[in-house]
């Protein structure tokens, strides 16, 4: 038997993917235990986010945008712990793997694996446009936030909803030009995805931040996969109106609207109290706008080939995130304030898995 038959094999036994999860996190909760033994519990660190904030809006207000313009990205990583980098980092490469593998890049001459990589940084470059466009609304439209339903509702459609994605967009449309000279659609869908997932690593370090590391696992199964999924659409969408414009031009327009609103509305069911009772709504929001991203996943991937399957890739990054957030946690903390955060949510964390797993274009969960 060859290694490459022995990782096809395994890779799709259930038993063996369940000992291989139950193992990594194992040895996460003891190197957990001996970070804490080394260090003694660094304790935590508030974020020191609040005055580059208050520079900004001292710009914003006083109309001078060129400079508010220049001064966001030397206020981008500056308080961030070097922790919490890594937590978003590896989140996000757990995540660039399994889209890789998606599309089928094992070869580092294969020119989407680069295209990937620069993908991730234009991500990460469009929370730039994104705070400026944030400074913007706040100071030109006058939207701000509010907790009541429809002013909220407005500032998350035609705020968060709009800026985020079309700063995406934005930034995508150098690499799409390339993607649309080699006419590749599953490129297109995979590239823009990580367009949103370096979006998603960048902005994770400011929620890890303010949570101490604990929403780590929530934001690598919500948010990086939201974002993957929202930009993949949409750059899927302009890609088909690039090659004909006449037929896919207004579908790409619609698109784009249905998911900006789609993003709104899901992070408005989460915040704002008179949509409490709907927060299944959110739930089944993300659901659909996922089951949207793997149906064109599959319909664009050709069926079978891999030596590893991709529940195999998705459930080793599950695995290994949530031992390298327990030892985080256990280093400043504690075991058991590790142990506590991470079981807090492990009913919700466990449907998410399941959701992923059903999903997956070689699922081996059946219905």
């Amino acid at each position: 038997m060859t290694w490459q038959h022995y990782l096809r094999v395994k890779s799709r036994d259930p038993a063996y993917l369940w000992r291989m999860v139950i193992g990594i996190i194992a040895a996460g909760v003891v190197l957990g235990w001996l970070a804490h033994q080394l260090t003694g519990g660094l304790g935590f660190s508030g974020p020191a986010l609040r005055a580059g904030r208050d520079r900004l809006e001292e710009l914003a207000s006083g109309g001078q945008w060129w400079q508010v313009w220049w001064e966001i990205p030397q206020r981008m990583f500056v308080d961030f712990s070097p922790g919490v980098i890594a937590l978003a980092l590896l989140a996000g490469c757990c995540w660039l793997v399994f889209l890789l593998q998606a599309l089928r890049s094992d070869t580092l001459r294969d020119w989407r694996v680069w295209g990937a990589l620069v993908a991730i940084a234009l991500g990460g470059l469009s929370v730039w446009p994104t705070r400026f466009f944030s400074l913007w609304q706040e100071y030109r439209w006058h939207l701000e936030f509010s907790p009541e339903m429809l002013p909220g509702l407005r500032f998350f459609v035609l705020g968060v909803g709009l800026r985020e994605e079309l700063a995406k967009l934005l930034c995508l449309l150098p690499l799409l030009a390339l993607i649309v000279r080699k006419r590749d659609e599953a490129a297109a869908l995979i590239l823009s995805g990580c367009v949103g997932l370096g979006f998603a690593i960048n902005e994770n370090m400011g929620y890890l931040t303010s949570s101490q590391g604990s929403d780590t696992l929530g934001r690598f199964l919500t948010a990086n996969p939201f974002h993957i999924a929202l930009t993949g659409l949409i750059g899927l969408a302009v890609y088909r109106a690039c090659l004909d414009f006449r037929n896919q031009g207004p579908q790409a327009l619609a698109v784009f609207g249905v998911l900006v609103f789609a993003h709104g509305l899901y992070d408005a069911v989460i915040v704002l109290p008179d949509l409490a009772e709907y927060a299944m709504g959110g739930l089944i929001i993300f659901a659909l706008v996922m089951y949207q991203f793997f149906h064109e996943l599959r319909s664009l991937r050709p069926q079978g080939g891999d030596t590893i399957s991709l529940t195999a890739t998705f459930l080793a990054g599950v695995s290994l995130l949530t031992a390298g957030t327990f030892i985080y946690i256990s280093a400043l903390a504690g075991t058991a304030t590790a142990a506590d955060n991470l079981m807090t949510d492990v009913i919700g964390l466990g449907v998410m898995v399941y959701l992923f797993l059903r999903e997956m274009p070689e699922t081996m969960v059946n219905v």
